[in-house]
This record gives C-alpha cells, sequence and structure tokens, in this order.
C-alpha cells in the first residue's frame, strides 16, 4: 500500500477490529488511481487456532489484498465477481447471492457515489433485499459496523 496525504486518507479505510475471527471482515480499502488499481484487504475466518497460540489477544489474522471487485457477507467471499464498474453492472450480477441473498446489501461504488440502472436496483428490491448504495469507502465502514453488530449483511464493492 503506498503512503497517502491528509486529503488522500480521507478516501482510505482502516477498520478497527473486532475480535471474532470466525467470521470473514474487511481489514482495509485503498481507493485507485490511474497509476494504481487499488485494494481491498480482506480477513479470512480462522478454522482453527493453535494450541500454543491460545491467548485471545495473540491470534494471527488472516488477510487477503484483492485489486478487484468483490461480494462479501460474514460467511462468504465472492472474489470472482466480474464488473469494475457502476456502468458494467447488470441485475444479472447479483444472482451469486442466491438462493439466500442478505437482508441488506451495501453496494459500493467506487470512489463516488453512483447509482445502478433502475432495473438493476428493481431487480435486487424485489427479491426483499434493502439496498444501500454509497461509495465503496463508506460502504467498507457501514458493512464492518452492521456485521460486527450480527446483522445479515452483504457488500458488493466495486474497486474502480
Amino acid at each position: 500500500m503506498k503512503e497517502t496525504t491528509a486529503s488522500e486518507s480521507r478516501k482510505s479505510v482502516k477498520i478497527t477490529l473486532d475480535e471474532d475471527h470466525s467470521r470473514f471482515g474487511i481489514y482495509g480499502y485503498h481507493p485507485g488511481d490511474p497509476d494504481d488499481l487499488g485494494e481491498i484487504i480482506i480477513i479470512r475466518p480462522n478454522d482453527a487456532f493453535d494450541a500454543a497460540d491460545d491467548n485471545f489477544g495473540n491470534k494471527t489474522l488472516k488477510t487477503e489484498t484483492f485489486n478487484h471487485s468483490l461480494i462479501i457477507t460474514p460467511h462468504a467471499l465472492i472474489s470472482d465477481w466480474t464488473p469494475r464498474t457502476i456502468d458494467e453492472l447488470e441485475a444479472q450480477h447479483f444472482e451469486v447471492l442466491n438462493p439466500r441473498p442478505p437482508q441488506i446489501l451495501l453496494l459500493g461504488t467506487g470512489t463516488a457515489q453512483h447509482w445502478p440502472s433502475p432495473q438493476t436496483l428493481a431487480s435486487l428490491t424485489n427479491q426483499g433485499i434493502a439496498v444501500e448504495v454509497m461509495d465503496t469507502a463508506a460502504a467498507c465502514r457501514t458493512f464492518a459496523i452492521l456485521a460486527s453488530d450480527g446483522r445479515d449483511v452483504g457488500a458488493a464493492l466495486l474497486i474502480a
């Protein structure tokens, strides 16, 4: 990750960790620019801890950095999600959420908030999914809060 200036840091996100390592989470987000694709850092669940590492404060985080769009829920990661921009986004891109979509879907649209087509939104709301559209940094922060509160939430995060 490159160093950022004070004005750029408002766009980057570093999430304060909750200590539940049994689910997926978002550790950080750094927006892209013309020379950098940007990145989303995901916390992967720990299946089991080493017996020698049973002190709760010393658990090792398993993180993975992605330079492309993805969908995350507390219990699943769809890392091969293909749309990169809001202009590429179509209703069928959300079929990967079936058969059990989240109650709330946060749509992170890149460095700025952009609305998807009415048909794309309608396809989600017709399934009973509450959709919140925001920039990707806000979607990352909101996901961390709602997931740590035990909410049935997902985040579809466009990196570009």
